[in-house]
């Protein structure tokens, strides 16, 4: 029985050693891991000097964006430029539409009106109309205020885009040269008819009178050949010249032939009126003079300007407005 204290005691401090060695691993296990865990921690959050003490961090950081904001400043840029591209087309398409209707409708439909004009339109009969031959557009106008050097851009040749601007506003000036020039002919010729139907009533009040006064004073007046004359001219002004567009006729018909009568009878000098007949067959003549010279004149002038225009067609067609 008295062993059994010692024994315990034995035991009691086996346990408490082994207790302690226990401990003391348990221990220094938590302190590698602990030193693991702080190395670890060191090595992870560590800021390594790459260049002027910045880190690799910060470098990225701001590497990236940079190039972030640089991406978007050329996207921008590349999105505008396909806008303005995608507007420049547009304008060209526009220039195109309306330098083609210019071209191939407007001008040579223009040619053509000044082309009949001097050929068919104008004649002593008919006279002068009063505007002159145009096309009732605004393309003119417009092609115009296309002129920029947004289109210029647009052209592969800068000749063709001086050349096509040019042309245009030849034929914009053209049209405001041609109305001048109309409405300063269609006064002439305006004035020349007024002062020709003014005589041409004095004539013929003049070539009756003679008549009814060969009636009252020549008994033989039925044989005489000036009366007959004259009087078959009364009848055949009223026949075929009163009311009509008969300039030519009535001068070549009627004034022609009674001046010529006249002249070659002397009774220019012998007959009262058979000398204001003359005078006023005369000035009759020098008016239907002037005014055939007056169409004449304006006859090639409308050739000359159908002339140009043929010209101006050509150079618009050799134009490349691609």
């Amino acid at each position: 029985m008295q062993n059994e204290p010692i024994t315990n005691i034995t035991n009691d401090s086996l346990n408490i050693s082994i207790q302690d060695s226990l401990f003391v691993q348990i221990k220094n296990l938590n302190e590698n891991i602990s030193s693991i865990h702080s190395d670890l921690h060191n090595h992870l959050n560590q800021e390594t000097d790459t260049f002027l003490g910045v880190s690799n961090d910060t470098i990225f950081t701001v590497v990236f964006t940079v190039l972030i904001f640089a991406l978007g400043i050329l996207i921008d840029r590349l999105i505008k430029r396909k806008n303005e591209q995608a507007d420049l087309q547009k304008l060209k398409n526009y220039f195109i539409n309306q330098f083609d209707e210019l071209k191939n409708n407007i001008v040579p439909e223009l040619r053509n009106g000044y082309k009949k004009f001097y050929q068919e339109t104008i004649s002593l009969d008919k006279g002068i109309p009063t505007t002159a031959p145009k096309i009732l557009t605004n393309t003119y106008d417009r092609l115009s205020n296309l002129e920029s050097p947004l289109l210029f851009k647009t052209f592969k040749n800068s000749s063709y885009f001086n050349t096509a601007f040019s042309q245009i506003d030849f034929i914009k000036n053209l049209m405001v040269i041609v109305d001048d020039y109309h409405s300063t002919v269609v006064q002439q010729s305006e004035t020349l008819r007024s002062v020709f139907v003014s005589l041409d009533k004095k004539y013929l009040d003049k070539v009756i009178e003679f008549t009814e006064y060969e009636k009252n004073n020549n008994p033989n007046y039925r044989q005489d050949p000036t009366f007959l004359l004259l009087d078959s001219k009364v009848q055949y002004y009223h026949q075929n010249i009163v009311g009509k567009r008969a300039l030519v006729d009535y001068y070549k018909s009627v004034i022609r032939p009674i001046q010529i009568q006249i002249v070659n009878t002397n009774l220019f000098r012998t007959h009262p009126i058979g000398r204001e007949i003359s005078i006023l067959g005369r000035d009759i003549s020098h008016q239907y003079s002037h005014l055939r010279i007056l169409n004449i004149e304006i006859r090639q002038q409308y050739r000359y300007f159908t002339q140009v225009l043929n010209r101006t067609i050509s150079k618009l067609e050799s134009l490349n407005t691609e």
